[in-house]
């Protein structure tokens, strides 16, 4: 049974991309979890790139085309039009895999720059999620944050990362516990890092240098699963510059991983990147049995994006085909606007399986990267 905020009776009319009408009526408009529908019509969140809500009047501008538009809500219109952009922004958080595995700590604010933005922001133990009142959402990885910096006029708190900075202001009196949330959890990360690894440079989501880490090779034999060790091996004997190791917190675990000798807490996973050519190659040491991935650009780009991405790897895993841009995929909006994702699967020269030809088809897929540079 749907509750009664989110139910109520309105006129509605839908529009194509020129805005002629193509349905319209009166009927009972309900709140799904994923969808909103009235009459005949029903709307993916998915699908609902933009949303006005202001003089009794709500507009969802559609992807790929068209506008519905709701009138008519009476004294249901403030309750309605909440309930709908809490749903609404809720689906679209997961659609910009911008979600964690764990609750988040929810601020109301807004953000300050370029332009002032009523938002919330979710802070799970791994990334911070700006949710714009009216706009897409994205992630902060707290792994990236360099800088947590208060503002004081205007007043909020500046993330600053390697990308650029996000200032989240209008807290109010919870400023503090913003800030004092974020940093707990970033330091919190660090700290697991290096008493684990024995280093302080470590990261969550970040690789660092095989000339700036302390024993390397011992580092590599305790987090390499012994499943692993050859493609390792393989890896770096093709190596043409510094390759990196480092740790991730997974937010799309799998059941079962590959164990290192050196045990992982839940949800760590560690990575390999090594410079081949003008290309890229991943490679999980530990934790997931995810394939290996060439990229064909350098390798700080390629960290760069994972992280962002929070080394998600089911929507890079799709092929083509599984990846087309209908109204029936359920990775839809992050294919048509994740610019991370979309970088990396760009720029994939080749995914390939761990099976039996897992070492022919690395050994021609690196001669490949390695020719680009010759030529």
């Amino acid at each position: 049974m749907v509750a009664e905020p989110r139910r109520a009776a309105a006129a509605f009319e839908l529009l194509d991309g020129v805005g002629h009408v193509r349905q319209s009526g009166e009927a009972e408009a309900l709140i799904g979890e994923d969808a909103l529908s009235v009459g005949a019509v029903t709307v993916s969140w998915l699908d609902a790139d933009r949303l006005i809500a202001a003089d009794y009047r709500i507009e969802l501008h559609l992807w790929p085309e068209g506008r519905l538009v709701l009138r008519q809500l009476g004294r249901r219109f403030d309750t309605f039009a909440h309930e709908l952009r809490t749903l609404r922004n809720q689906a679209r958080v997961a659609g910009m895999l911008a979600h964690g595995v764990t609750m988040p700590v929810v601020y109301e604010g807004a953000i300050l720059a370029p332009d002032v933005q009523p938002a919330q922001f979710q802070v799970y133990d791994t990334h911070v999620t700006v949710v714009p009142e009216d706009s897409d959402s994205w992630q902060v990885p707290l792994g990236a944050v360099t800088s947590v910096r208060e503002e004081r006029e205007p007043a909020g708190i500046t993330l600053l990362t390697p990308a650029g900075l996000t200032t989240l202001g209008r807290l109010g009196r919870q400023r503090d516990a913003c800030r004092a949330a974020i940093t707990e959890r970033r330091d919190a990360q660090r700290q697991l890092l290096a008493a684990l690894a024995g280093d302080v440079g470590f990261s969550d989501g970040w690789g660092l240098r095989s000339t700036e880490v302390g024993g390397f090779t011992e580092l590599l034999e305790r987090f390499t699963a012994p499943e692993r060790a050859l493609c390792a091996h393989t890896l770096l004997s093709a190596a043409t510059a510094d390759p990196r190791i480092g740790f991730v917190q997974l937010l799309d675990p799998d059941r079962e991983g590959l164990q290192p000798p050196t045990p992982l807490p839940s949800n760590w996973a560690v990575f390999l990147l090594v410079p081949v050519g003008t290309g890229t190659v991943l490679e999980m040491l530990a934790g997931p049995a995810a394939a290996t991935y060439v990229f064909r650009v350098g390798v700080d780009a390629v960290n760069r994006d994972l992280q962002l991405l929070h080394f998600r790897r089911a929507p890079l895993a799709l092929s083509e085909e599984q990846a087309a841009v209908t109204v029936d995929n359920p990775h839809r909006l992050a294919l048509r606007k994740l610019e991370p994702l979309n970088r990396l699967r760009s720029a994939t020269q080749a995914r390939i399986i761990h099976n039996e030809g897992w070492t022919s088809a690395t050994e021609e897929t690196l001669k490949l990267v390695s020719v680009r540079v010759l030529a």
